[in-house]
């Protein structure tokens, strides 16, 4: 499969080619999204096939497939969800690149209690008007699209009146203000609903079901957090990220002269190992980097077995919630371990540093990893109930109907 790829890169690549035809091209050969299904533009390629494919893409430098929230988490719900005219409609633009979604989740009085949103959704007849906040959303500018929870019975427990919507964003009444990082990004949103619109087609599953697909969806977003890009240079998805209509040359070119670190996370692993000089290590530091490659190895066995799962048409499990903790230790793991070794050059910033600054861009960074797809306390709550066995968390209102529970 490696050489089968490279092959292929070769005798298509031309950096005269826009990105939108690229990516044409790589979904037309089966090669950006390959654990998808036949039937939506994959190959059901295994973990090792993947992973040769990805190889592939990494080792030629060339661009890599969409990334986003879209591919991450909008195409496995809207496959496993979805009507087979909401597949038709959005799947390909997924593929393609064309469009990139975020995820309309978390407000500012629901977090880790998310079954507590109270962004509302009224019925008004063959659409739904939505009035309200999300917070903390990830790459809300330049999405077409947001999946979106909302509450649209009052009257029902938390986690039963809540509905899910795929609705877009380039329409009066959506207002975004990006929130401003300590690492100096901003790539959260607020995000503003002020008698937005969404068709009733643009629902997915029943009226007041909306629970079980968002848990679905968490489940899908920690399953598919340590992946990363799928190989080659990351570039982000989407009409409103105005990248598809540059040529692949030009962007390549940009992209390795940019001084800022677009992808918080991906790639550290190998950079820690490139600054780790094996015969200079103490023992604690080379007990970290064994620590960091099996965490690696059982992530990836992990991952193998939710890939399976998915194939077979279910919803990730508590193996999802391993798997977004396996990220997270790793992710720490990286984090100190760098640290260490760039000794008081941890202490500055600049692209004259080792890895021009990146270890350091990520240690600022890194809080925001354990909170991403669901805290770290929440998958031990999941796991401990749904796979252990072990007795909820006490809950005062499961069956108060979520207008009646008392609010700050």
């Amino acid at each position: 499969m490696y050489q089968e790829t490279r092959s292929w890169i070769q005798e298509n690549w031309d950096e005269s080619l826009t990105l939108r035809n690229w990516w044409a091209l790589m979904n037309e050969a089966r090669l950006s999204f390959p654990r998808w299904p036949t039937d939506w533009f994959g190959r059901n390629a295994t973990e090792s096939e993947q992973n040769e494919i990805a190889r592939a893409f990494s080792d030629t430098g060339v661009i890599g497939a969409p990334t986003g929230l879209g591919v991450l988490m909008g195409a496995p719900v809207t496959m496993t969800f979805g009507t087979d005219e909401q597949k038709q409609r959005w799947l390909p633009s997924l593929a393609t690149g064309v469009e990139g979604w975020c995820q309309l989740f978390s407000e500012p009085g629901a977090g880790s209690d998310l079954a507590s949103v109270s962004c509302r959704a009224d019925k008004d007849g063959d659409e739904w008007v939505i009035n309200g906040q999300k917070v903390w959303t990830s790459g809300a500018l330049h999405s077409s699209r947001g999946m979106l929870v909302a509450r649209s019975d009052f009257d029902q427990p938390k986690h039963k009146g809540l509905t899910y919507f795929i609705i877009d964003l380039n329409q009066p009444g959506v207002e975004i203000r990006p929130i401003k990082q300590m690492n100096g990004a901003a790539h959260f949103n607020e995000v503003f609903f002020n008698d937005a619109r969404v068709s009733d087609r643009d629902r997915i599953s029943d009226i007041n079901n909306g629970w079980a697909i968002t848990t679905a969806t968490l489940g899908f977003e920690r399953s598919g957090l340590s992946e990363g890009a799928f190989g080659g240079v990351r570039v982000s998805a989407g009409t409103r990220a105005g990248l598809l209509d540059r040529t692949v040359g030009d962007l390549l070119k940009a992209v390795k002269a940019s001084k800022s670190h677009p992808d918080e996370y991906g790639g550290l692993f190998s950079n820690i190992r490139s600054i780790a000089s094996p015969e200079e290590l103490s023992a604690p530091q080379a007990q970290k980097l064994i620590s960091l490659y099996s965490n690696e190895r059982i992530a990836e066995l992990t991952r193998e077995r939710i890939t399976s799962s998915i194939k077979k048409g279910n919803s990730p499990g508590a193996e999802a919630s391993t798997m977004k903790l396996h990220w997270t230790n790793g992710l720490r793991i990286s984090r100190d371990l760098g640290m260490e070794l760039l000794g008081a050059d941890g202490m500055l910033v600049g692209d004259h540093l080792p890895l021009e600054g990146k270890v350091q861009h990520f240690f600022l960074s890194m809080p925001s990893a354990s909170i991403a797809g669901g805290s770290d306390e929440v998958q031990r709550n999941i796991i401990g109930e749904r796979t252990l066995g072990l007795p909820k968390d006490s809950q005062l209102d499961p069956s108060t109907p979520f207008k009646e529970i008392p609010k700050n």
